[in-house]
């Protein structure tokens, strides 16, 4: 959440349990948000774009969406266009990295790694079925591609195919045990399914690979607090924020957690590091509320109130929702 952003506070507690959205954005662009009607427009538009750009190009050999440094560049080899396809990945230039890597395949259409490359930004762009067509492609020339069953096992995902997806998952596994983006994958899965043990031992197996990611220390503390192993989800959760302590998200997860110990004091000094201090003071006076413990609630609404006035409607009807249970709970 950006600094400073207001919030219900029933968004950011419910943040713990949006594991599956945010690593899906962290590792695969933002391929799974919500699907309001906005976004549908904006990937129907995508779609079309690509589509488009890919006909006028195989059809005309022509460009169909090209920026002023582009149209400078001279003719290149098949290599060439895959780097500047990367350079525009990297800028978040998707359909100028979609272009680039038509290019080179058009001159070398045997470049199974391009076509991965491919098969990703289609899935980035929520194209399922074109990225399986990619990837089937591949994997008919190449059936020990591990990266191509990998994409597969992330478009079948995306459709709910669960059992498919970890399928895909292990192939890519099986013919590349350092798929540590598999292993993650799995351990979504296995986590959406509420088998957070399995779900902890292959984040653990992707830690072995890659030990150094904030991320997957991130979802093993949320599989220990889905599991109501406290203490084990705070352990986690601060390993994740000393390799990234910046990361306001994680502060949110560790107040959740501490809460659950008990220690609201604790908890709101990771929620003051999350956002803002009325933001703080409104999230933990809703878990008190939450936890039925109504003086402590009404009066963590009062001091947002006090530090920060434009959180005076949503508290202020969080302090009367807490007087109303508090007569409920006497009568």
């Amino acid at each position: 959440m950006a600094h400073g952003q207001k919030s219900n506070p029933n968004v950011q507690i419910s943040y713990l349990y949006t594991l599956l959205v945010f690593l899906m954005f962290t590792i695969t662009g933002g391929m799974f948000g919500c699907a309001t009607q906005k976004n549908q427009q904006n990937t129907l538009k995508a779609q079309n774009d690509y589509k488009k750009a890919l006909e006028l190009q195989r059809e005309k050999g022509s460009i169909a969406i090209e920026d002023e440094v582009s149209k400078k560049i001279p003719e290149m080899k098949a290599d060439g266009y895959e780097r500047l396809g990367d350079d525009y990945v990297r800028q978040g230039h998707l359909e100028m990295a979609f272009i680039q890597y038509d290019k080179a395949l058009r001159l070398d259409p045997n470049q199974n790694g391009i076509r991965n490359k491919v098969g990703r930004l289609f899935l980035r762009r929520g194209m399922n079925d074109e990225a399986m067509k990619e990837l089937d492609n591949i994997l008919e020339n190449d059936p020990e591609n591990a990266f191509a069953y990998e994409g597969k096992g992330i478009s079948f995902l995306a459709r709910g195919e669960l059992d498919k997806a970890i399928e895909n998952f292990r192939q890519a596994i099986n013919y590349d045990p350092k798929s540590w983006q598999a292993y993650t994958f799995l351990g979504i899965i296995y986590d959406r399914q509420e088998r957070f043990e399995e779900a902890i031992n292959e984040y653990n197996k992707a830690i072995n690979i890659t030990p150094n990611s904030s991320i997957l220390y991130n979802n093993i503390g949320i599989s220990y607090f889905l599991k109501g192993e406290y203490e084990k989800s705070v352990e986690a959760l601060s390993k994740a924020l000393e390799i990234e302590p910046e990361n306001r998200k994680l502060y949110n997860n560790l107040g959740l957690a501490l809460c659950k110990l008990g220690k609201h004091d604790e908890a709101l000094k990771a929620f003051k590091k999350a956002e803002d201090e009325a933001g703080a003071y409104n999230n933990i006076g809703y878990i008190y509320m939450k936890e039925q413990k109504y003086n402590e609630a009404i009066d963590a609404f009062e001091k947002a109130i006090d530090i920060q006035p434009n959180y005076y409607l949503k508290a202020h009807e969080n302090i009367e929702m807490a007087k109303a249970a508090m007569e409920k709970q006497k009568q």
